[in-house]
């Protein structure tokens, strides 16, 4: 008698011991997850839990946070610089730029110079009031020219150094008798002197300056000008007057700065964008308070007008180079002085609207969220570097960086908000939680940020920086409350999942709960492990049988994933008749 005998159970194991962090997508694979919270790459390829964040300082009102050398930032009309209130400001968000010395504090247009605690304003402008301000035809430093002629005839019998103000012209041409040559040369350039109490202490000489309201002869002095020199109680600006002449009308002479959405600097320039008059300007070389002085020389300001449609969107500096965004176009600025500045266009993804501060250099690699997802810029084209986080449409996002880690805090189509950490170094990504983010700032190895709640934190567990600490909180956050869920796993109806094994590490008073959910169902809980002390846990688990397996671990404190064993089972077991 021949018996039947069932086929052998065909039985596989496989073991991961890598992990590929966030993917919320329909092709998430085995080691990834399409869920999580609160989990990190710090340890790759281990997954672990992010790092407790340090809470440093609660504020009221804030409206930006910047980091050079040191952290500064603005609370209501408060502005801060390493934890000393230094100025006051209008209470508005504010957009930072450090250029030398020089912190620069927009759209107020005021400066701070960090070595010297100077604080004031970039523009600066003076209304004569009260009394007759008077105008006199000089040379370029201040001195007076003294008993000149004026009409339309040459004088007769001049002497050598004799001047002449020829009228027989418009512009009038003041001019001098040379006798080795017998005529009359013309002196080139001509200056006035402007004479008025206080006229001249907020300007320096060759700033770009606006006259107005000069009247009678002297009206021909209103309009743009570049100061050749100046003391408290005059300024000298090219020009030039048949006599010398006084007026009681007030006088206005300013300095000024034009208005701009956004700005970088670079080689020593301070750049901006205007959406409003579709216009890219550079102010004067190593001078943030002069955007006027058209010269002809390397050293002058810059302003062109742009082309392409739509509003600016951001600007930042990369490579060497400047570059204004829009939605669909990036403007690089090539060329090292005036003369030679040219402005490219190239139609390719730029920076979503309102996503201004996303735009953050990691290494040498520039990373900003477009209308299509999050993008690497090397120079070339951008690449899109977001498929892991899934087809959601995210705006207004807001970015840092620290060490190879871009942080990026985004806003969802509900309102809520994601916080995603992408690692350059192993091109994972990671969620951390829902934390609404309003401004990052990094301060050498630690990254700040201002949450939804108006308090700033520290990402890796930071409590103080600066030197004046007063309202200084100094908090350490409870330990981390992580959990991350797979995909679906398993072979559907050829094989299936007949055993798993978790290897992992608890520091003392963590804890891991595994969860499994079989073809869609309810969470079951399955283990629970809670630690006194350090150590190692291998934990096996047998689940149900089911078509589709999802995983589930959650936990409090440090944790390190070190691997997940799966043992796989053939579906079959049809009987195989033997002759």
């Amino acid at each position: 008698m021949i018996l039947p005998y069932l086929s052998p159970i065909s039985r596989t194991r496989s073991v991961l011991y890598q992990f590929g962090g966030y993917c919320h997508t329909r092709t998430c694979s085995d080691g990834q997850f399409y869920e999580m919270q609160n989990l990190s790459a710090r340890e790759v390829p281990l997954l672990c839990p992010r790092r407790q964040r340090g809470k440093i300082r609660q504020f009221s009102s804030p409206n930006g946070v910047f980091g050079r050398d040191k952290l500064c930032w603005v609370d209501g009309t408060d502005f801060y610089y390493n934890g000393f209130r230094v100025g006051t400001v209008s209470n508005t968000e504010k957009q930072f730029v450090g250029m030398g010395a020089y912190l620069l504090i927009w759209p107020d247009k005021k400066y701070y110079n960090i070595q010297t605690g100077e604080f004031g304003d970039l523009g600066a402008s003076f209304t004569t009031t009260g009394s007759t301000v008077g105008f006199i035809l000089s040379k370029a430093d201040g001195t007076v020219y003294e008993g000149y002629t004026t009409g339309a005839e040459a004088p007769s019998s001049p002497e050598n150094g004799t001047l002449w103000l020829d009228t027989s012209q418009t512009p009038n041409i003041l001019k001098e008798y040379s006798s080795a040559t017998q005529s009359w040369v013309e002196i080139a350039s001509t200056f006035v002197k402007i004479s008025f109490g206080n006229l001249g202490k907020l300007f320096k000489q060759y700033d770009g300056v606006t006259v107005s309201g000069c009247t009678g002869i002297a009206e021909g002095i209103n309009g743009s000008h570049i100061i050749q020199s100046c003391a408290d109680d005059w300024i000298v600006v090219p020009g030039i007057l048949d006599s010398s002449y006084n007026q009681s009308e007030p006088v206005t002479v300013s300095r000024e700065i034009p208005d701009m959405d956004f700005l970088t600097e670079s080689e020593n320039r301070i750049w901006g964008c205007s959406s409003k008059n579709h216009e890219i300007y550079a102010c004067k070389l190593g001078d943030p308070t002069n955007w006027n002085c058209f010269e002809g020389i390397s050293t002058d300001s810059y302003a062109a007008t742009i082309g392409s449609d739509g509003d600016f969107t951001g600007a930042c500096t990369h490579l060497g180079y400047v570059l204004f965004f829009k939605e669909d176009m990036i403007h690089k600025v090539y060329g090292t002085r005036p003369a030679n500045f040219q402005i490219t266009n190239s139609p390719v993804r730029g920076v979503k609207k309102g996503s201004e501060r996303s735009l953050v250099i990691v290494n040498e690699t520039l990373y900003y969220h477009s209308r299509n997802g999050i993008c690497a810029y090397d120079g070339s084209l951008p690449v899109s570097i977001s498929a892991a986080l899934g087809n959601g449409s995210y705006q207004n996002a807001r970015a840092g960086t620290v060490g190879d880690s871009y942080y990026i805090s985004m806003q969802k189509p509900d309102g809520g908000w994601d916080l995603f950490v992408y690692d350059e170094a192993s091109g994972l990504w990671h969620r951390e939680d829902d934390t609404q983010v309003k401004w990052f700032a990094r301060v050498g190895g630690e990254l700040y940020f201002i949450a939804g709640d108006n308090a700033l934190y520290t990402v890796n567990g930071s409590t103080s920086l600066y030197e004046g600490d007063e309202g200084s909180l100094g908090e350490t956050e409870d330990p981390v409350q992580w959990f991350c869920e797979t995909g679906d796993m398993g072979g559907g109806l050829h094989e299936y999942l007949a055993g798993l094994q978790f290897c992992f590490q608890l520091a003392a008073g963590s804890s891991v709960t595994v969860r499994l959910q079989y073809d869609g169902g309810e969470w079951e809980e399955i283990a629970q492990v809670t630690c006194s002390e350090k150590r190692v846990f291998t934990l096996p688990v047998i689940p149900k049988r089911c078509v589709f397996l999802r995983i589930r671990l959650e936990g409090t404190g440090e944790m390190q994933l070190y691997s997940i064993a799966k043992t796989t089972e053939s579906a079959t077991e049809l009987p195989i008749s033997k002759m």
